[in-house]
Parts: C-alpha cells; sequence; structure tokens
C-alpha cells in the first residue's frame, strides 16, 4: 500500500520534473491538471522502486482526455466480454472474433483499442479509410503474409532499454528490421492518409539492420555466458581469441614443424603439462643445439625443456583465451545496446507503426 503523501500533486510534480529533467511540464500538458500530475508522479515513483534501475524508455507522458474514448469500468467492461467471458473462458469474446493479427504488440494493440473505444471521427474515418485501401489493394495479404516472420519488437525494445536484453531479441531484431524495405515497398503506393503517416513513421534503419547483421550470430544461444553471440568477422580480437581455444592444437604442431626446420633438432617436440605449462623438449644429447633464444624452463632427467616468446605469449592467450572470449563478448555486448539505445526513440516509434498496421491488415 503506498502512503497517502506520494499521490500529492506537489510531491508528483517534483518527481516528474527530476526524472525527466525538466523546468515545468507544460510540454506534458499537465502542468495546470495536479490530480493528473499526481497520478503519474505515483506512478514514476512506484516504477523507480520496483525496477531499481534506469528507465531510459521513459521519454513523456500522454494525456488522455475522456471526451475522446468511451470510458468503461472494469465491470463494464467485463459484462460486455471484450476480451474475457464472465466465466473466464476467452473464446467467443469480441477480441476472440476480431482478432487476427499475426504478431503479439499487433494483438497488444487490438486489445487496447477494444478497451477505449475512440469518439474521434477524424481518428476513425482514417481508420477505415485505410482498411479499405488495404482491400481494395490487396496489400493486407503481402503485409500479413510478412509480418508472420516479425517478433516482439516492442518488448524487445524495452528489455533494450533496460539493457536486459537477450542474445535472441537481437538476432529477432536484426530480422524484424530486415523486413522493412518490403514492409516499406507495400506501403508506399498506397493512396491512404493514415498509412502514409505508418510509412513515414517506420523510418530508415539501415545502419541497425547492418549493424547487426554483422555483429550478430545467424542463430546465437540462448545466454550471452554461452558464448557464440558475437558473429565472426565482426571483431578481430575476439576472432583471434576463439581461434586461440578451438585451434590450439593445430598451432602446437605448426610450431613444432616450424622450429624442427630451424632448429635442425628432428626429435624436438612441443608440449604441456599442467604443471609447468607449454614446453618445447630436447633430449639431453641435443641440448647443446637448442637456440640461443630458448630459454630453460625444466630439466629432467633425459631431456632439457625450454620455452621461447613466442610459445610464452601463446601460452598467455590460450590459458586465458576462453575466459578473455567471454569477457570480449560481454563487452562488444554492451556496446551493442549502447548503439541501439541511441536508435531507441525511432526504433520505439517503428515498432509501433507496425502494430498499428497489424491490426488495419487483420481487420482487412
Amino acid at each position: 500500500r503506498r502512503p497517502p503523501w506520494l499521490f500529492d500533486a506537489d510531491s508528483g510534480r517534483r518527481q516528474l520534473l527530476a526524472f525527466f529533467k525538466l523546468h515545468d511540464l507544460s510540454g506534458f500538458g499537465i502542468d495546470d491538471k495536479p490530480c493528473a500530475t499526481a497520478a503519474a508522479g505515483a506512478l514514476l515513483g512506484y516504477v523507480e522502486e520496483t525496477q531499481k534501475q534506469r528507465l531510459p524508455h521513459l521519454t513523456s507522458i500522454a494525456m488522455e482526455v475522456a471526451s475522446e474514448a468511451i470510458s468503461m469500468n472494469a465491470a463494464t467492461r467485463r459484462h460486455l466480454e471484450l476480451d474475457t467471458r464472465v466465466d473466464g473462458d476467452t473464446r467467443n469474446t469480441l477480441l476472440g472474433v476480431l482478432d487476427s493479427t499475426v504478431t503479439p504488440m499487433g494483438g497488444r494493440l487490438l486489445r487496447r483499442w477494444l478497451h477505449r473505444p475512440l469518439r474521434l471521427r477524424e481518428v476513425l474515418v482514417q481508420r477505415h479509410h485505410a482498411v479499405g485501401t488495404l482491400i481494395d489493394s490487396g496489400a493486407d495479404a503481402d503485409v500479413r503474409e510478412a509480418f508472420r516472420a516479425l517478433g516482439d519488437l516492442e518488448r524487445i525494445l524495452t528489455r533494450v532499454a533496460l539493457r536486459s536484453a537477450r542474445p535472441r531479441d537481437f538476432s529477432t531484431l536484426r530480422d524484424g528490421l530486415a523486413l522493412l524495405p518490403k514492409v516499406r515497398a507495400i506501403l508506399a503506393p498506397l493512396d491512404s492518409p493514415r498509412l502514409q503517416t505508418l510509412h513515414a513513421e517506420l523510418g530508415e534503419h539501415d545502419a541497425t539492420a547492418h549493424l547487426l547483421i554483422s555483429a550478430v550470430a545467424e542463430q546465437p544461444p540462448l545466454k550471452l555466458s554461452d558464448g557464440g553471440v558475437i558473429a565472426t568477422g565482426y571483431d578481430a580480437d575476439l576472432d583471434e581469441l576463439r581461434r586461440l581455444s578451438t585451434n590450439a592444437d593445430q598451432f602446437l604442431i605448426d610450431l613444432e614443424q616450424r622450429e624442427r626446420a630451424s632448429s635442425g633438432i628432428a626429435t624436438l617436440k612441443v608440449g604441456y603439462n599442467r604443471v609447468h605449462g607449454y614446453y618445447i623438449e630436447i633430449s639431453k644429447g641435443q641440448a647443446e643445439k637448442a637456440p640461443l633464444h630458448y630459454s630453460r624452463r625444466q630439466t629432467l632427467t633425459n631431456a632439457e625443456r625450454y620455452i621461447t616468446e613466442e610459445l610464452k605469449s601463446f601460452e598467455d592467450k590460450v590459458l586465458s583465451a576462453r575466459e578473455r572470449s567471454l569477457s570480449r563478448e560481454k563487452l562488444l555486448y554492451e556496446g551493442l545496446l549502447d548503439a541501439l539505445g541511441s536508435e531507441l526513440e525511432g526504433l520505439k516509434r517503428c515498432a509501433s507503426a507496425l502494430s498499428e498496421l497489424d491490426v488495419l491488415a487483420a481487420f482487412a
């Protein structure tokens, strides 16, 4: 239970001004609306308290004007069986009949529309015209077919903002952005004000799509800690660390052949043990032929073991290659979150436009 003082207008105003780093709330249209200010401030305080982290995806406040929509309380919505029947079943409700959206975000938007029916004739006429245009042009089928490969971009972008995005969120976002040129091409010739507005709101995200295509593995693992999230070729240092951890044996074979050839010692061997690490082994009888740059590492009864700068460098790399590879991958992953964070507002508008387009195509 929240204490009453948290719902005070002055407290709410201070909370909002501090969060959005503003001097007044006139830009949100609530500067002279104490009840709205109190409610928004209390809600923001609750979210900050429960999430315990930065909330960069919260960038604005939108006023819902009562006269713009039909207001229904919970009891009315329940008795109308908009999305749930009185007995708790979701079948044969208004939403169940109307909902043929193909994306989760489209389904959520349709539910919101049903729970808050608009009174604004101009908006409704534009939606009806958009649906008619989709039907007449046959573009509704093209949109729905394209959207079958579209993930829940809205939820993904929220996780990006909260820096809790999972590897497969990146691949889903990448694949979604790759669909945009096709969707834009479908909408471009359509003569509908609303569809053209949505076309503009999709925006251009070629650079972001290219970044994700080049940076994210085709089929990344579920968790970052599993490794293999960042695509090969994106970062030279990461590629080298991976090569060291997976191709260590081949490196040692190649090194052994090179050292035999350069030293003229045919019996020279390169090996490894857990106590002393990597070594070059030469028999006692051949030890005097050891090159000057060899440093003695261990003396055995019948052999001498040496180390070189090259082998020591390799040892330092390969023994920690897996750990350093994961660390490097995490650093690159954080960089991707930073890059996406800087494009978040445009991506959110794009996801919102895709959601509405999904609903309009479902109506068609």
